[in-house]
C-alpha cells in the first residue's frame, strides 16, 4: 500500500476495534460520540482513524474535512452495522456496492439525482473496491459478501419492518451515515470503499449495547479487514 491512510469511523465501539486491530492500546482516550483523530504506524504506512461521531451530518462533515486536509483520492469508511436478512451472521463484513435510503427526499427529482450521483460515484470507484473484495476472499476465517446498503436516521429492530426494507431495497445491511458520506466522495470525485461488519441482526433481542460475547467476533473481522487494507494495491494516501 504504503503512504498515509485515512479510516472513518462514526463511534468508539468501530473506533476501539480498528485501533485494537493495529495494536493501539488507547484506555479510555476514546469517546463515545466525538470527533476524535488517532495517528498509528503498521509497518512503513501511517495510519490516521479519524471518529466522526454518529449520524449524517457528522459524517459528511468530517468526510469533507478529512478530503480537504489530507487531498485523499480514496476515501475509507468502516463501521459495523445491522443485518437485515437472516442469511447473515455477526462479524460477516458487507463490501458496500451501492446506498439508498429509507428516509429518502419527498420529492423525486431530488432523489434521482442521488441516484445518479451515486451511480457515478460506484462506476467510479468499482475497481477499487472488487480489488479490495478479492484480498478479503483470501482470508478462509471471514465471510464476506459485496452488496449494497441502506441507511437513515433510527435503528431498526422491529424484524417485520426490517424484512420490508430489506425487500423494497434489496440492502442486506443498515447503519447511519454511509449515504452521506457517498454523497461526499461523489460531489468531490473521490473514490469510495466501505465496509460494515454485522454487530446485530436489526430485531429487538439484539437492541442496546453491543453484546460482549460478539466483541470477539467484531474484532477478528476488524482484524482480516486491517490486514487487507494494508495488503490494498489501490492508490491510496496523499
Amino acid at each position: 500500500m504504503g503512504g498515509k491512510l485515512c479510516i472513518m469511523t462514526a463511534y468508539a465501539d468501530e473506533t476501539l476495534a480498528l485501533l485494537n486491530a493495529l495494536g493501539q492500546d488507547v484506555g479510555d482516550s476514546v469517546d463515545w460520540n466525538s470527533r476524535l483523530q488517532f495517528e498509528c504506524c503498521n509497518g512503513n504506512d501511517q495510519w490516521i482513524i479519524m471518529q466522526s461521531g454518529m449520524g449524517k451530518v457528522r459524517a459528511a462533515s468530517m468526510c469533507q474535512m478529512i478530503i480537504d486536509k489530507y487531498q485523499v483520492d480514496t476515501f475509507f469508511e468502516f463501521g459495523f452495522a445491522g443485518g437485515l436478512v437472516d442469511t447473515l451472521g455477526i462479524g460477516d463484513i458487507v463490501v458496500i456496492n451501492s446506498v439508498s435510503e429509507h428516509d429518502a427526499p419527498n420529492r423525486a427529482e431530488i432523489q434521482r439525482e442521488q441516484d445518479v450521483w451515486r451511480e457515478r460515484l460506484f462506476n467510479a470507484s468499482s475497481s477499487s473496491i472488487h480489488g479490495f473484495a478479492t484480498i478479503l476472499s483470501a482470508n478462509p476465517c471471514i465471510t464476506f459478501m459485496e452488496s449494497p446498503v441502506i441507511c437513515g436516521d433510527m435503528d431498526i429492530y422491529d424484524r417485520e419492518v426490517r424484512d420490508r426494507i430489506a425487500k423494497e431495497s434489496g440492502a442486506v445491511a443498515v447503519n447511519w451515515e454511509s449515504a452521506a458520506i457517498v454523497d461526499v466522495c461523489a460531489i468531490n470525485n473521490v473514490r469510495y470503499v466501505g465496509i460494515r461488519i454485522i454487530s446485530d441482526l436489526c430485531v429487538e433481542e439484539d437492541s442496546g449495547p453491543i453484546a460482549k460475547e460478539r466483541i470477539e467476533c467484531l474484532h477478528k473481522s476488524t482484524t482480516a479487514y486491517v490486514n487487507a487494507l494494508a495488503n490494498f494495491n489501490g492508490e491510496v494516501g496523499e
